[in-house]
């Protein structure tokens, strides 16, 4: 979760994108073997940069699979025929999944903008219903958020992970730090206790878990990131104890470990075996749950076996630059959760991880946040300039559709839920929101009964943003 960047892991990342960019980028048997292919037989004709599929009949469908034969589209739209257009994003690449309100029609038209002309590869259209299969929306949420959250606070969460809150040291110890909050000190205990407590009378239904950290430096110890939770980890009693107590001590529902950049095969055994042993000896009910980077996930480092004590693992979809310089973009989500199933981690263990920040597509250490541009980005855009330090650059963010999107297939995958970084970083306003959005995704307030044909590209809108 932490924004700290390192050269060798950016180029990780990169290696890994490259290699995985158009291979194997079929849709999911969860929705493949579930849902029939509405476009099967259809046709489809080219024409410069627009598409027209023709179903050869009447058909409603709520989900569209676009991918290109080769890159080159950087935005597109989909409408009916005489329509304005119901959808649009930026980018298809190599595998592309569209949500949207119901349609029922026999053509539909794909326009796009493209460096080359448009050449689609396989399309798909499916129709899917509503579920009551259980999925959760997980919050990071910052301490002194927490701490300071009004009462009547009402963005619906299911689960909170409290941070900035809990770190432990090279011997295996529990930290809870001081805060200054309105230049008074707060102990921090009492800093722990008061977030919990504002959180349960917000939000009492919800549940909160402490997350744990390692990146602050106590006693002067000297030690890297990796080296003083390995350090702690080799404490393993000491630490197992303090966790154990935290728990018990403030009546939380859980724990969540941020530890994303373990180094040798040593420091992921002594982290997996950990979590394993503090896992057993936790009281039933209680969770525990990870945040992790997909290329950490394979046999050498995290494998399924490992992974398989956590209730919910956070895949953190996110900060990994595209070939665009676009961070968090929908074919980051997919091809990552691929790369977590061909693994062997079970799809209903997984939080797909969403941003609630953009990143500069030139790869500037620079973040800037929803909350502050929610305004300038249109339902269906994600890219806004923003001055970066006195410099004007363009910066990729997650706007309400993506989000949609990429709920709506941690959904038809049967995710365990989707999970935020953070709390704060989201809009006030109900209808900019991307927690409300998420939520009202996951628990549809309108009978999105299939269109006509003539339903207006502002009524969709509408139908999305209201509540």
């Amino acid at each position: 979760m932490k924004k700290t960047v390192f050269i060798t892991l950016t180029a990780i990342i990169f290696a890994f994108l490259f290699s995985s960019c158009y291979v194997a980028d079929s849709t999911f048997e969860e929705i493949t073997s579930n849902y029939f292919n509405l476009a099967k037989k259809a046709k489809v004709s080219s024409s410069e940069n627009t598409t027209v599929v023709d179903f050869g009949r009447t058909v409603t469908f709520n989900r569209l699979v676009l991918r290109e034969k080769k890159g080159g589209v950087v935005s597109f739209a989909l409408s009916l025929p005489g329509s304005y257009p119901f959808y649009e994003n930026d980018f298809i690449g190599g595998y592309r999944y569209c949500a949207f309100p119901s349609v029922t029609t026999d053509k539909l038209c794909i326009s796009a903008t493209s460096s080359q002309h448009m050449s689609l590869g396989t399309i798909e259209a499916y129709y899917i219903p509503a579920s009551d299969y259980p999925f959760t929306l997980t919050s990071y949420i910052t301490a002194k958020t927490a701490y300071s959250l009004s009462p009547d606070a009402d963005a619906p969460v299911d689960i909170f992970n409290l941070i900035y809150s809990v770190y432990l040291d090279k011997d295996g110890n529990v930290r809870l730090p001081d805060y200054y909050v309105d230049d008074s000190k707060v102990d921090g205990r009492d800093m722990l206790s008061s977030c919990i407590r504002s959180l349960r009378t917000a939000y009492p239904d919800a549940k909160i878990l402490a997350t744990v950290l390692g990146d602050k430096e106590f006693d002067s110890d000297g030690l890297s990131l990796n080296q003083r939770y390995s350090s702690a980890f080799s404490n393993s009693q000491t630490l197992k104890a303090a966790l154990l107590s935290l728990i018990e001590t403030y009546r939380l529902d859980g724990l969540s470990f941020d530890y994303e950049y373990p180094v040798s095969e040593r420091d992921y055994s002594l982290f997996s075996d950990f979590c394993a042993q503090l896992k057993k000896d936790m009281p039933d009910g209680k969770m525990l749950t990870a945040a992790v980077s997909a290329w950490c996930v394979d046999e050498k480092r995290l494998n399924a076996k490992a992974l398989s004590c956590f209730d919910r693992i956070t895949l953190m979809a996110y900060d990994s630059p595209d070939e665009n310089g676009c961070h968090s973009t929908f074919y980051t989500a997919y091809s990552q959760l691929r790369r977590l199933k061909d693994n062997g981690v079970p799809l209903s263990s997984i939080q797909l991880g969403l941003p609630l920040y953009s990143k500069p597509t030139d790869g500037t250490l620079y973040f800037p946040t929803y909350a502050d541009h929610a305004e300038e980005l249109s339902f269906f855009s994600n890219v806004t300039s923003v001055n970066c330090d006195g410099q004007t650059k363009p910066c990729y963010f997650n706007g309400r559709q993506l989000v949609i999107d990429k709920t709506s297939f941690a959904m038809d995958l049967r995710l365990g839920g989707v999970a935020l970084w953070h709390y704060s970083l989201d809009s006030k306003n109900p209808s900019l929101s991307l927690i409300r959005t998420i939520y009202r995704t996951i628990h549809p307030k309108y009978d999105y009964s299939p269109a006509t044909g003539t339903q207006s590209n502002s009524a969709v809108i509408q139908n999305l943003t209201d509540g």
